[in-house]
């Protein structure tokens, strides 16, 4: 296994790059390994899935408010996982980054 490089990873885009691209999206420096790559892009798959569950569901079942609840929480639940994963291997600007929204705190 190689070891471990800096990456840049969007959230909103589920987007993992071995360079920064300077654009519009907030942007988190990790330090990782091929292992944690994977691990994070598996989360994104699953929030994917999970967004999508909701979408349908709130379209065919309208008036079923308590599963369409219960599919955002599992999903907010998802996305607070991948921050954790990337304050975990951020650098310490991504650290202060996390923090700052609220999510984490040292």
């Amino acid at each position: 296994m190689a070891g471990k490089k800096h990456y840049f990873v969007s959230v909103n885009t589920k987007d993992i790059r071995e360079i920064s691209i300077p654009d519009n999206q907030v942007e988190y420096e990790i330090i990782a390994d091929e292992h944690d790559l994977l691990h994070i892009q598996q989360m994104f798959n699953t929030m994917e899935k999970e967004s999508k569950n909701a979408i349908e569901d709130s379209h065919f079942r309208p008036f079923d408010e308590e599963k369409v609840e219960d599919e955002r929480d599992t999903y907010e639940g998802s996305l607070m996982n991948v921050y954790r994963k990337l304050y975990e291997l951020g650098t310490d600007q991504t650290k202060e980054k996390i923090e700052e929204l609220g999510i984490i705190k040292r």
